[in-house]
């Protein structure tokens, strides 16, 4: 770190660092601009390659010229529909027809040979069903032209719902999200940083840092989507919070030590070579561990979830390289003018003696430590307490639970499921391939013969050849939501039925219920996996920082015990508070990469803190003294990160909510509770044990030079 710093903080080095992040930004910038071209969110980029309902999509695209996505259009008139209706239907029909790309005829109710099941029995509503190319990119604003068309007048009402108006009420949400979530991150940390700091310039400075990192960051992802690799939006948009919330927390560690060294160095780049030397090895550590943990979601099998790892990996890494040396010469250009009006705080003081002061850390940490025993274990029944809620855990992907507000695509939906089969919105397709030949009449009869004994199964469609006849799909609709767990949990019994047809003769179900449930199982699978692997990263890297063995061990089940606690309180809070059926399956693996990774921050500020501290004056003591001066600083880092994962609250979708939720509520934990009693009661009950196999003076290595007597007034 040493080298580093020298070269961050030189005379005439800090403007060359500053011009030449300023180079990248002027070319990566343009870049990231264009990121929203290269998202996919296609059904195929989230599911596993080997999923069964993969395999129908691939076998779509070969057999059928690819895959198709249905919208239906909803008509509702209370009385009944009127011949002057049907007219208007049969108008829409044609006129969709002839302003979108549809792949076939629409299905048009009221038609000479339309199916009746199209029609309502009190013939007040019926639906048209149109199908348009799987295209990810048009979908969404196809939604939208087909509303246009079809909206309604003279009292009758229309509803474009099935996954085209899914869509397009998905991009109505999202519609320059990353924009809008930006603003409001920059406006919520200026405002935090401004009442935290009460200095303009400094104030500023770490947004700038984090801006600029985000700018290049964004081109870098650009360039790894262009590469072919998979980008979601969902990625993209939670960057913005985790890159300003995570870029911020490492610009106040810094700060913090940079306004230490002032008071005993006259000229402020030795004060911030100083700073860049103590507190470097500790961002250095956090950093690699949250890029570390993120990339630990490459195993993952789940499209989304592995997406998300290389591109949060890419933004916090950039971000992390701006702190280590963008900040700092940004810093030492500024010296202690950046703190106007509150010079005094960093003015030279070389000959002045730091008497220690009753602080609120140092004496909260005085009390924690006076019956250690009693704070562990009342913070430890909190979070059992907390962790109970896991029995409230239940899975929801009803239709009508996907958004956090009224919808005209659920509101069709609730209209179909009043009248029709419910699972008419996403039909099941059992696709039949014969090894060598073409499907048989017999063939397709005996599926349907193992279909009808399912339970809960609406209509069975026509079968429907492929170009050359070898293949040949099945809709299946069944009676009740196609997303509840009743329906998914329908589709292994599906597949067990379908076993065994005959030689040569297989059925493969996809489409509707089964993409979801694939997506169940793999995520389930992934969070077996993920978990395990991102806690052996983080407590090796703990292991190297603190240059211990017992330290690493309980600060990871520091992190575990307070995860379920908040993954439990999050829950009951969702269930009973929201009012939300229940969640997704993927939130847990979200929480737990979040709330690990993120909270070993504070984990790795403080420890290391009490690490070099301890050198001096011993463990118990050490953590007093790191406890009161790094105490304002994860304080102040915690309402920060928290406050940028809050952000996503403000966005009406179920999941993206619920994460945002999630995180800010268990990071605030994590800084009020774990790190400011958990675990200093912890390290305490162990006294110098918690170093082995070294002891209070080691690690000095890991951590740079020899400090000096380390003093809490230097947290004002």
């Amino acid at each position: 770190m040493g080298p580093v710093a020298a070269f961050v903080t030189g005379r005439r080095t800090t403007w060359l660092v500053l011009l030449g992040w300023l180079a990248l930004a002027a070319v990566f910038a343009p870049l990231g601009a264009k990121v929203s071209q290269i998202t996919d969110n296609r059904t195929e980029s989230f599911l596993p390659k080997n999923a069964e309902s993969t395999r129908v999509l691939r076998l779509f695209a070969r057999e059928y010229d690819g895959s198709t996505v249905d919208g239906l259009i909803v008509y509702r008139r209370p009385g009944g529909l009127t011949a002057t209706d049907r007219a208007r239907i049969a108008d829409d029909a044609r006129r969709a027809a002839a302003r979108l790309p549809l792949v076939s005829a629409p299905v048009v109710p009221f038609a000479p040979g339309s199916p009746p099941s199209l029609v309502a029995p009190d013939r007040s509503l019926a639906y048209t069903i149109v199908a348009v190319p799987d295209d990810n990119a048009k979908l969404a604003d196809w939604g939208k032209e087909l509303r246009g068309v079809v909206a309604g007048r003279d009292g009758l009402q229309t509803y474009v719902t099935g996954a085209l108006g899914i869509n397009a009420d998905f991009q109505e949400v999202f519609g320059n999200v990353d924009t809008k979530l930006l603003f409001a991150t920059v406006l919520l940390v200026l405002v935090l940083l401004g009442a935290i700091y009460r200095a303009l310039v400094v104030a500023l400075i770490p947004l700038v840092v984090v801006g600029v990192a985000y700018a290049i960051a964004s081109g870098l992802i650009y360039l790894y989507g262009r590469s072919g690799a998979t980008v979601s939006q969902n990625a993209t948009t939670i960057l913005v919070v985790l890159m300003f919330g995570v870029g911020t927390d490492y610009c106040l560690l810094l700060v913090s030590r940079y306004r230490e060294e002032l008071r005993h160095a006259q000229d402020k780049h030795e004060a911030m070579a100083h700073a860049m030397r103590r507190a470097g090895p500790a961002i250095l550590a956090s950093g690699l561990t949250v890029v570390l943990a993120m990339l630990v979601l490459l195993v993952a099998r789940l499209g989304s979830t592995q997406s998300l790892g290389p591109v949060a990996a890419i933004g916090v890494g950039v971000a992390l390289l701006a702190g280590l040396t963008l900040l700092p010469a940004l810093l030492a250009i500024a010296g202690r003018r950046g703190f106007w009006p509150r010079r005094r705080l960093v003015a030279f003081q070389p000959d002045a003696e730091y008497h220690e002061r009753e602080g609120a850390w140092r004496r909260l940490g005085d009390r924690v430590l006076r019956r250690p025993g009693a704070a562990l274990a009342a913070t430890l029944a909190l979070f059992v307490v907390g962790g109970l809620g896991l029995l409230a855990y239940k899975e929801d992907y009803s239709a009508n639970g996907f958004f956090k507000k009224s919808t005209e695509s659920v509101t069709g939906f609730d209209l179909l499921a009043r009248s029709f089969p419910a699972g008419a919105l996403a039909p099941t397709t059992v696709v039949v391939v014969r090894d060598g030949g073409a499907v048989t009449a017999a063939d397709v009869a005996a599926v349907r013969r193992r279909l009808a004994t399912v339970p809960r199964v609406a209509a069975i469609g026509p079968a429907q050849p492929s170009r050359d006849g070898r293949v040949r799909r099945l809709s299946v609709v069944f009676s009740d939501d196609p997303f509840a767990a009743s329906a998914l949990a329908r589709v292994s019994t599906m597949r067990e039925r379908l076993a065994g047809l005959g030689p040569g003769v297989h059925a493969l179900v996809g489409a509707g219920s089964a993409v979801q449930e694939d997506y169940n199982a793999t995520a389930a699978r992934d969070l077996r996996v993920i978990v395990p692997l991102a806690l052996l990263v983080i407590a090796a890297i703990l292991g190297v920082l603190l240059r211990a063995v017992v330290a690493p061990i309980v600060l990871m089940a520091t992190v575990v015990i307070s995860f379920f606690g908040t993954l439990g309180l999050s829950l009951l809070f969702f269930r009973y508070v929201a009012g939300d059926a229940g969640v997704d399956v993927s939130l847990p693996t979200y929480a737990f990469i979040f709330l690990v990774a993120l909270g070993t921050d504070y984990t790795i500020f403080l420890m290391s803190r009490v690490r070099e501290e301890a050198r001096v004056v011993g463990t118990r003591e050490g953590m007093l003294r790191a406890l009161a001066v790094t105490g304002p600083v994860i304080t102040s880092a915690g309402v920060i990160l928290a406050g940028t994962f809050a952000v996503l609250m403000t966005l009406p979708v179920t999941i993206v909510f619920d994460i945002g939720f999630m995180v800010a509520v268990g990071i605030l934990l994590d800084t009020f509770v774990v790190r400011t009693i958990m675990v200093p009661a912890a390290v305490e009950v162990l006294g110098d044990r918690i170093w082995w196999p070294s002891g209070p003076s080691g690690g000095g290595r890991a951590l740079g030079e020899r400090p000096v007597a380390a003093d809490p007034a230097r947290a004002a």
